[in-house]
């Protein structure tokens, strides 16, 4: 089973829509265990039991827990292609797009908002332990649920290449080598914070750093 077949029901009828909603119900309850527990608290049985679905409900959409887990990164990064592109495609050039994009992703969809707490924080170490864990076992799966914040990524390098004001470069390479430094250099601050509460401050200060660092890496004039 690929990732994209985990949300990908776009059937009418309305056994396809049952299926789907189960499917929303079971990646709602795996987000609030993570929230709650960490990878502990995420288990099929947990997941049942929050639910109300019987076990044959969930292997007809998952063969296991890491296919659930892929479901959630899969929803969480397109949604975040999604919130990214709109303020990319808001900015007033290519250079404040990016800027954007890898503040969003230091603050946001992978780290955390000021005003969410411990919880969210628990739920990204957990996916940051999982993306490790899956980078290995699972690669395909894996680079198909972040193929949707990768091509926007790279979308707007292509504008800035564009426009004059990013240096010539492949793209997709440039837009992994941005997410690669972004989401390993978060990863290892959430595991590090795992457990207690976020520093926010911290936070935006080291989003600065990264931008600082991808922006020299990317546009043609590095000292303008």
């Amino acid at each position: 089973m690929s990732t994209g077949d985990f949300l990908s029901d776009t059937a009418p009828s309305s056994a396809a829509q049952g299926a789907t909603d189960r499917t929303a119900m079971i990646c709602a309850a795996a987000n609030e265990l993570l929230a709650e527990d960490g990878l502990e608290g995420l288990t099929i049985r947990a997941v049942l039991a929050r639910t109300g679905l019987a076990r044959r409900a969930f292997y007809e959409r998952f063969q296991g827990k890491d296919d659930l887990v892929l479901a959630v990164f899969a929803e969480t990064l397109r949604n975040a292609g999604e919130q990214f592109g709109a303020l990319a495609r808001e900015a007033p050039d290519a250079t404040e797009g990016l800027r954007r994009i890898v503040i969003g992703i230091v603050l946001g969809q992978l780290g955390f908002e000021p005003d969410i707490g411990s919880g969210h924080n628990r739920r990204s170490a957990a996916l940051s332990r999982e993306h490790l864990r899956l980078a290995e076992s699972r690669p395909a799966d894996l680079q198909a649920a972040l193929r949707p914040l990768l091509d926007i990524i790279a979308w707007q390098v292509e504008q800035g290449i564009a426009s004059g004001q990013f240096r010539d470069c492949d793209p997709q390479v440039h837009s992994k080598l941005v997410y690669n430094l972004v989401a390993t250099t978060v990863h290892v601050e959430l595991l590090a914070e795992e457990g207690g509460l976020p520093d926010y401050e911290r936070r935006k200060q080291l989003a600065e750093a990264i931008w600082q660092f991808c922006r020299r890496a990317t546009v043609a004039d590095p000292t303008g």
